[in-house]
């Protein structure tokens, strides 16, 4: 064979692999450039602080509400917001720093939401977050995402779709058609047998940092929330001795928020192992529940903190964690539900 054939039959195939790696990539959007996956219809976390910034340059006029927070804000729905038109912009292992960031690229690229969620799990009062913020380049510098072409010619992106193909996302949950979560039902169920945690130390003063985030965009409603917690998950606050800075950290948003809610106070629902995978992360029902509740509708579920005395708020926790330790391990256990898996 000639070098001439042996080249141009190299250069075919090479075409090839790439024409196909792309049209592959395309059809499964992992960065959420369009309609996403449209094989089969699951969109997965693969690279949340990108394709979620991709799914709002689609159209950065439609939305008038933004959610920030981590992986436990993922799970607010905007379809269940609505007339509102939100963008959960929420990612996983995201910190107060990082919505900051994002806040500011949203204004660079004309974001005039006139509400704001804010999932504001305790971490954030931990000095030590600072040190995770880590933002795309695009992000930081307000730019535009790179184009469909060039993340799409990647071997990351081209290893994303196939997984995806084979649905084999590492996580327990996914995105639906409407980039909503839904949490899968082989999960697992959260066992905290073991359970242990490490002191930490809470500031409230870093409430300023979400201080910040609300002059960003001074025109909005901020809701500020606290993810649901399993009951055990504030037992072992308690005894390392977190709690008391935990409660008057979460009670200094009130000073900032329009309004704040609290669904980590212990109660019937936290107090079950069978509606959550970890402590941490709840199942579909749970979720809605959460969602609508921020939404403005009526539910049992979660404190709403401001107006609410510190001492007051203290003693919803005290009054949770006894009723807890009445029950202890022997609360009876919820199933996982909510809305059948595609």
């Amino acid at each position: 064979m000639s070098m001439d054939r042996y080249l141009k039959q190299w250069a075919v195939a090479t075409a090839a692999l790439v024409l196909g790696a792309l049209a592959l990539n395309l059809l499964v959007d992992p960065l959420w450039y369009g309609r996403g996956n449209r094989l089969t219809g699951r969109n997965y976390e693969f690279n949340e602080r990108v394709s979620k910034a991709n799914l709002f340059f689609q159209d950065p006029a439609r939305y008038d509400c933004i959610i920030l927070g981590s992986s436990t804000s993922t799970i607010v729905r905007p379809s269940l917001l609505e007339p509102h038109r939100c963008l959960n912009l929420a990612f996983s292992a995201g910190v107060v720093g990082e919505f900051l960031s994002y806040a500011r690229w949203l204004r660079a690229h004309g974001a005039k939401p006139s509400l704001v969620i804010v999932g504001a799990d305790f971490v954030n009062f931990d000095p030590r977050v600072d040190a995770q913020v880590d933002v795309p380049d695009f992000v930081a510098r307000s730019e535009a995402p790179p184009p469909r072409w060039k993340s799409y010619l990647s071997l990351d992106a081209l290893l994303w779709s196939m997984l995806a193909v084979l649905d084999q996302s590492p996580y327990p949950k996914f995105y639906d058609e409407r980039f909503e979560v839904v949490v899968r039902p082989d999960a697992g169920t959260f066992d905290p047998e073991g359970l242990r945690s490490s002191p930490r130390t809470l500031e409230p003063t870093r409430v300023a940092r979400f201080r910040e985030l609300r002059d960003l965009f001074p025109e909005a409603r901020f809701v500020g929330w606290m993810p649901p917690l399993s009951a055990w998950h504030v037992a072992e606050l308690e005894r390392t001795g977190v709690l008391p800075d935990y409660l008057r950290s979460l009670h200094a948003l009130t000073s900032v928020f329009d309004e704040v809610y609290d669904f980590a106070v212990p109660s019937d629902v936290t107090s079950h192992t069978g509606n959550t995978y970890d402590g941490r992360h709840y199942g579909n029902e749970v979720n809605a529940r959460v969602t609508r509740r921020l939404a403005g509708h009526e539910d049992t579920f979660g404190a709403q903190v401001n107006g609410l005395p510190l001492e007051s708020y203290r003693a919803l926790y005290d009054e949770g964690l006894r009723r807890f330790r009445a029950g202890g391990d022997a609360s009876p256990s919820a199933p996982v539900s909510g809305p059948p898996v595609p």
